[in-house]
């Protein structure tokens, strides 16, 4: 349910769990949108007339049949572009996005492509029976990751192709999502003109000053990006609130907090007014205010995801509440059993299946540091 390098799968995920309830994608003005190429010959010797989306930062080539989808409604900032198919065939929604992220110097696509590869097979709940298919290195460090996976809600096979691309202190990760049958009956020689048609301006990054301000502010949003795909995945029906969300970016430098004068401030910045009972009452109020719950750890988990690791931490407080962490490191030497506090935001209220077969209510906290007491 995490990425390391937030672009990669991101807009993939929302378009496949809508595509086969919102088959009308939102349609956005296409002001961007220029001259239209050359048609490409597909398997079928059928052609795709493509147009050609030209951004300040990169250009590529899509179907001029897809529509422009409104990436507003997913609140995600590294979204830089996507494109659908308004009238799909099956049951699933053909698509193309591009994202990017701020990511170091020395990052490869064939480091991130094998934690993305470990991550689709064991965390991406959206994906069942995913495999591998073939990972490609090309040049400048780039390549092509091709995968194959069922959508669990229509069951209908997906072939997912990344391109990702390190340039310039960015990572853009250009994804496209096609139903297996629409791939293999032409589609795959339409994602290959896509990906051949990708083009970085690089002139646009030769402003050191520009570059380095669009890295700080992808780095502010790295844990809110990854929390607004987290609630969807623990909360059915749910969202990451607005106000959690420009918390956690106002506030970047504290989740997680790891040197010592975050730490402080994190503790600074503690409502101890504020305890689980308020917050199972209604947590609504809080949204955007840090907290600090104390309990004995029920159990605690690290995934080593795309995201790095990530913690889950599940506590019982002297309330008999239940407050479910999510931690974007290690928690070190903390075990289950050990009394711990955390401090952070509360995200969602929830409840989840037990092992008794009743129902717990929880409350979600994205947190900025753990302590074991």
């Amino acid at each position: 349910m995490y990425k390391k390098i937030v672009p990669v799968i991101l807009l993939s995920v929302a378009l496949t769990a809508c595509g086969s309830a919102n088959k009308e994608a939102t349609p956005a003005t296409e002001s961007n949108t220029v001259a239209t190429n050359e048609s490409a010959t597909t398997a079928q010797a059928t052609t795709t007339e493509f147009k050609t989306y030209d951004a300040d930062l990169f250009s590529i080539d899509y179907p001029a049949s897809w529509k422009e989808y409104d990436t507003s409604n997913l609140n995600q900032p590294s979204v830089q572009i996507a494109f659908v198919d308004p009238a799909p065939k099956a049951k699933f929604a053909d698509n193309l996005n591009v994202t990017m992220e701020a990511s170091s110097s020395n990052t490869t696509a064939k480091a991130n492509s094998e934690q993305l590869i470990k991550f689709y097979e064991t965390s991406a709940t959206y994906m069942e029976n995913f495999k591998l298919i073939e990972y490609k290195d090309n040049d400048n460090n780039s390549g092509v990751l091709v995968g194959e996976y069922t959508q669990p809600e229509t069951k209908e096979n997906v072939v997912l192709t990344q391109y990702l691309v390190p340039s310039n202190g960015n990572f853009y990760a250009i994804s496209l999502s096609l139903g297996k049958a629409s791939y293999d009956n032409g589609g795959k020689a339409m994602v290959d003109q896509m990906i051949e048609s990708f083009t970085l301006n690089d002139e646009t990054n030769t402003n050191n000053e520009v570059t380095a301000e669009q890295a700080t502010s992808s780095a502010q949003t790295v844990t809110a990006d990854m929390m607004t795909e987290v609630v969807p995945n623990v909360v059915e029906d749910g969202a990451l609130d607005d106000s959690t969300y420009n918390y956690i970016v106002d506030n970047s430098n504290l989740f997680p907090a790891t040197t010592a004068a975050d730490k402080k401030l994190a503790k600074a910045e503690v409502d101890s007014t504020i305890t689980s009972k308020h917050l199972f009452k209604n947590i609504n109020p809080y949204l955007d205010t840090m907290v600090s719950l104390t309990g004995d750890i029920i159990q605690v988990q690290e995934q080593e995801t795309a995201y790095g690791t990530v913690a889950t931490i599940h506590i019982s407080d002297e309330n008999d509440n239940s407050i479910v962490g999510i931690y974007k490191g290690s928690t070190g030497d903390i075990l289950d059993g050990d009394n711990v506090t955390m401090r952070g935001v509360p995200t969602a209220s929830y409840s989840f299946e037990n092992v008794g077969g009743g129902t717990t209510n929880a409350v979600l906290l994205t947190v900025s540091t753990i302590q074991k007491n």
